[in-house]
């Protein structure tokens, strides 16, 4: 029986990434994993009933070969459904790049979508 999906998103920075999630979503650092270097290459956030793994590049290939890459290339969107929509735009389309401003789409939810600091679309949604 699954009883949970998280997300690991792979990133050039755990710190830079670490500070746009803690800085600006006002997600909680609930764990992390340094490497030899003393950098963060592993960490675990959540904010509510969310949570987010944020990994290394260097380290998330070496773990999983077939994700090899030279950069980090966005290849998922995260969509969340939020209480405090319009409250939550006003915030983040200060800071943040708006991909796309709200509109209310075919299924009937009302969305906009933001970009993190390492391309990731971030769609918010009110359903």
């Amino acid at each position: 029986m699954y009883k949970a999906m998280t997300t690991n998103l792979m990133v050039e920075s755990v710190e830079e990434t670490l500070a746009f999630y803690e800085g600006i979503l006002g997600f909680s650092l609930v764990t992390s994993v340094p490497n030899d270097n003393g950098q963060l290459q592993f960490a675990i956030l959540q904010k509510d009933k969310l949570s987010l793994m944020i990994q290394q590049r260097a380290s998330l290939t070496q773990e999983y070969p077939i994700l090899e890459t030279s950069k980090v290339q966005p290849s998922v969107s995260l969509y969340m459904d939020v209480d405090d929509f319009e409250q939550l735009y006003m915030e983040l389309k200060e800071k943040c790049q708006v991909l796309y401003e709200p509109h209310t789409t075919f299924y009937g939810a009302t969305e906009f979508a933001i970009a993190d600091n390492n391309g990731y679309v971030l769609t918010f949604a009110k359903v």
